[in-house]
């Protein structure tokens, strides 16, 4: 006998249902299809019917009904809820079916349950299983074959599950996790598993029970708070699903075994503590036990989020990733990648902050042993195969420079960076000047955000609103503001320093005023200067940059208040008592333009100029207790201050020493002497840049 579908059953429970003559327009609203898929099923369902003894009228403008009143139709609902629904399963998903099956169950399975469950003959099931069976070889996992005994899987289980791990992302369900955590996929008002809308792909999912992860989600998140651990969000999930599948494996009876003398070392970490207090409270809520292996392993998570942490191939001390070693092979992998292209990647202010950013976690991951997952892997590698082996040649920097191997999901992210800087480099086509009132900090820190919202506009300087006359106007094609400038009406736009939406409607339209210049024409080559104003230049540069360095300044201090911090600085900065006034006074003016807040990395920056000081001064201020400003707590704050009179190549390298370090979470636990590294590195690529501009 034939057996329905889930879709023709759909169909003909509505024509059931339906006291009047129906149009297939109607039921492809109610079953969310195109009339034309419903009228394709039309033959199928004629043929149901007539197997069946039922009659289908066909009334033309009116639509179609089932014959014969409300008994005939109250007989083919019937026989609908008692006929057998099939599904007609994909090679993947009962692939997907039976390697779940044998993950859940200890016990080998016979061939029979599977040829029953899945409808399909012996010879599919077992064609199935060579599938599996080499998808279980890349995990060093055996799938056992035995007559008259079954089916069954064998590996130890960090290798069963490091497969369950695997299978979860490599199919994007951590998206579906991040559901179950926000509302229950399968309420009364939603579709229950095992019917025919049931996807075989939430089987995987069916090994973590939900109300697990939301019960760990809760710990967890309470845990974090209370001992205020800052995770992302990939972190985060990672932790919950490891957790959940700890929770799931140990009630099954299996746990897993960590080298003992990796777990002497990892016990020798904070860490290990955290991971202990996190477990203890795990245990209670689940009434289990976790063992001191698995509170190893959650040590290895929580280790992964560290600034800093030890470890060595043969002993964890005495060795640490510092920013500045994470910057240095950035960098290197940046030159390298521009030799190959001749393209000035470097030139590109997002890349070797983003690229240092995205590699410090990636190298704990490695050297603590933990998977690197790129679900896009495969996509990168076809479609841009040129950068894919770009960043694989780069990544054996970071090889040589950390003594390890760097996995092909990682090459892909790394390729994702550059294949960002690369187009960006290609697009720019508004050039673009920053202003604000003193140049140094606020026009930095809203070119920022412009770059981040309009890939199409390369900022080409940033400068105070009295400097904006020694800017040839060739250079750019309009200008964006804090203040109010007196020049053509069509050549700026005013913008508030938080850069609201209303600015990024202004800015939208004076692009579209704005006429493009040749793709030819580049900013570099705008400056109408003679030779002689190369070398004055080139000076100011170099002058600049002595200043900065040679007037850095450290200090951790400890204060109560904002007032304090304030009244604090002119003793840092200043040899004559009798300016400390003044000085604090200029600072105060300043900041009634608006403060700026770094909350990203906690930090403030503080800046204005002032008759008070001769030369350029620079410095870090850390806070021994953090002071609570615009709902942030301020840890650090980052001190510039420059002369009244003071030629504009002073305050651009300000003002590059701002947006490049400052601007992310670099320098958070940096120590005085990295700092004072990075500004060096800093400097150097800014005059290499603008030497090699003049060449």
């Amino acid at each position: 006998m034939k057996t329905l579908e889930g879709r023709i059953r759909d169909i003909l429970f509505i024509l059931a249902e339906s006291d009047v003559p129906i149009t297939t327009n109607y039921i492809g609203e109610k079953l969310s299809l195109s009339s034309r898929t419903i009228i394709r099923q039309m033959d199928e369902i004629e043929e149901y019917l007539s197997e069946h003894n039922f009659q289908l009228i066909k009334k033309p403008g009116y639509g179609i009904e089932i014959g014969g009143g409300a008994k005939e139709k109250n007989r083919l609902m019937e026989l609908i809820e008692e006929e057998k629904i099939s599904r007609k399963y994909s090679p993947e998903e009962r692939q997907m079916f039976i390697l779940m099956e044998l993950l859940k169950n200890k016990e080998a399975i016979k061939m029979y349950r599977f040829r029953s469950e899945l409808n399909v003959t012996e010879g599919t099931i077992s064609s199935d299983l060579d599938v599996i069976e080499k998808i279980l070889k890349e995990q060093n996992i055996n799938l056992i074959r035995k007559p008259g005994l079954g089916i069954y899987i064998k590996g130890s289980e960090s290798q069963l599950r490091r497969l369950i791990l695997n299978l979860l992302y490599e199919n994007n369900l951590q998206n579906q996790i991040i559901d179950i955590l926000i509302y229950d996929l399968y309420s009364e008002d939603n579709i229950p598993p095992n019917t025919e809308e049931y996807k075989l792909s939430n089987m995987i999912l069916d090994i973590i029970d939900r109300n697990t992860l939301r019960e760990i989600e809760n710990i967890v998140s309470e845990f974090i708070f209370k001992k205020n651990i800052e995770f992302n969000d990939n972190q985060f999930l990672s932790l919950i699903i490891h957790l959940a599948l700890v929770v799931e494996r140990i009630k099954s009876g299996d746990e897993i075994k960590i080298d003992k003398y990796n777990l002497i070392n990892l016990k020798e970490n904070t860490e290990f503590d955290v991971a202990n207090k996190l477990t203890k409270e795990i245990e209670d809520h689940f009434k289990i036990e976790i063992p001191e292996d698995e509170i190893g392993y959650i040590t290895m998570h929580l280790l992964g989020t560290k600034k800093y942490f030890q470890k060595d191939n043969s002993n964890w001390d005495g060795f640490f990733i510092d920013n500045y070693r994470i910057i240095k092979t950035a960098k290197s992998m940046i030159k390298l990648i521009e030799e190959e292209i001749g393209m000035d990647l470097i030139e590109d202010e997002r890349l070797l902050i983003d690229l240092s950013i995205h590699l410090e976690p990636a190298i704990k991951r490695i050297l603590l042993g933990m998977e690197i997952r790129n679900p896009l892997l495969e996509e990168i590698k076809e479609n841009y195969s040129h950068i894919f082996n770009l960043s694989a040649k780069a990544s054996k920097i970071i090889e040589e420079e950390f003594h390890i191997d760097v996995p092909e999901a990682e090459i892909g992210y790394i390729a994702l960076h550059i294949g960002g800087a690369m187009e960006r480099m290609k697009n720019h086509k508004y050039r673009v000047l920053v202003v604000c009132p003193s140049g140094i900090g606020v026009s930095r820190l809203l070119a920022t955000k412009v770059n981040r919202r309009f890939q199409n506009i390369d900022i080409i300087g940033h400068v105070s609103a009295m400097d904006v006359k020694n800017y040839d106007p060739n250079m750019w094609d309009f200008i964006v503001s804090t203040a109010p400038l007196s020049i053509d009406l069509d050549k700026w736009v005013l913008v508030n320093p938080l850069f609201l939406e209303k600015d990024v409607e202004n800015i939208e339209k004076i692009m579209e005023k704005s006429l493009l210049k040749d793709e030819e024409t580049n900013s570099e080559t705008h400056y109408s200067k003679n030779f002689r104003d190369d070398i004055i230049q080139n000076i100011n540069y170099s002058r600049a940059i002595l200043q900065v360095l040679d007037n850095y300044k450290y200090n951790v201090i400890k204060i109560s208040d904002y007032e304090e911090l304030i009244d604090t600085i002119p003793k840092i900065y200043l040899e004559d008592e009798k300016n400390y006034s003044a000085l604090v006074e200029d600072i105060l003016n300043r900041e009634k333009l608006g403060q700026i807040i770094l909350d990203e990395s906690n930090a403030m920056l503080i800046h204005c100029r002032t008759d008070t000081i001769e030369e350029l001064q620079f410095g870090i201020i850390k806070l021994y207790n953090p002071l609570n400003i615009q709902e942030t707590n301020i840890e650090i704050v980052i001190v510039l201050l420059a002369p009244i009179s003071i030629d504009a190549e002073y305050i651009e390298i300000m003002g590059y020493i701002t947006e490049s370090i400052f601007r992310d979470k670099i320098i958070k636990d940096m120590g005085e002497e990295e700092i004072f590294q990075m500004i060096n590195m800093v400097l150097g690529d800014f005059y290499n840049n603008k030497s090699k501009r003049r060449i």
